[in-house]
């Protein structure tokens, strides 16, 4: 009976040493692909508390004053997750950008290294598979007349018919309808709608979509949203 007593003491014991936070962010890298300078450009990582005691997140480093990473919930109990917005701006970067913000929690003291690619083009005209125009839609309201959407065109230059998927569509402030196949030398329309809830707020937030026919490559294109009621 000792010995039972003591192998049941050394397994809480145990127990005990392997509980704690731990914390998971499923996919910590996402590639906004081609956009032009000065867009802005948003995405939403999840972090999950998959530990047996409470997660706190301690401290978020965005890396540059070219991105925010606003978060509302920073205590998770067990089993709960929570999105992480990431506002990214594109400026005067040129070419291929890499930018890795951190996340500090009580899980662990190292910090939790997040991936954001980008690839900014001076000329979007002059890629030869895709051109978006424009890639930042203005579905603005000046005036008292509601105004809720607004289109875009998706003009394939390539030999290969393209195939369309749109890579993050969660957390918008818009509706976005594409096609799903662009055949080789045709345009095509696209459509963004202003969700009815959200008619009255202000955003500039973005959509990415993967494009697929020989190569995968992907586009982001920026959505903005501005009230002047008075004009």
């Amino acid at each position: 009976m000792k010995v039972l007593a003591l192998l049941l003491v050394g397994c809480f014991a145990a127990g005990s040493i392997l509980a704690g936070a731990d914390m998971m962010i499923p996919d910590a890298t996402f590639n906004f692909g081609k956009i032009s300078q000065h867009r802005t450009l948003t995405h939403h990582f999840w972090i999950k508390s998959t530990g047996d005691d409470t997660l706190r997140i301690l401290e978020i480093d965005p890396g540059c004053g070219c991105t925010e990473i606003p978060l509302k919930d920073s205590v998770l109990a067990p089993g709960d997750s929570t999105a992480m917005g990431v506002v990214f701006k594109t400026g005067r970067f040129r070419s291929h950008v890499i930018k890795k913000p951190t996340v500090l929690s009580n899980a662990s003291p190292d910090k939790t290294v997040l991936q954001i690619l980008s690839e900014v083009v001076l000329d979007p005209e002059a890629d030869p598979t895709l051109v978006v125009r424009p890639d930042r839609v203005d579905v603005s309201q000046f005036g008292e007349k509601s105004r809720r959407r607004a289109r875009f065109h998706l003009e394939n230059r390539s030999d290969h018919d393209l195939n369309l998927q749109v890579a993050d569509s969660s957390f918008k402030s818009f509706e976005l309808e594409i096609p799903g196949k662009i055949k080789a030398g045709e345009t095509v329309e696209g459509l963004v709608t202003v969700r009815k809830e959200l008619v009255n707020t202000e955003f500039e937030e973005s959509i990415t979509l993967e494009v697929t026919g020989v190569d995968r490559n992907i586009y982001s294109i920026m959505v903005q949203r501005r009230l002047r009621p008075g004009r």
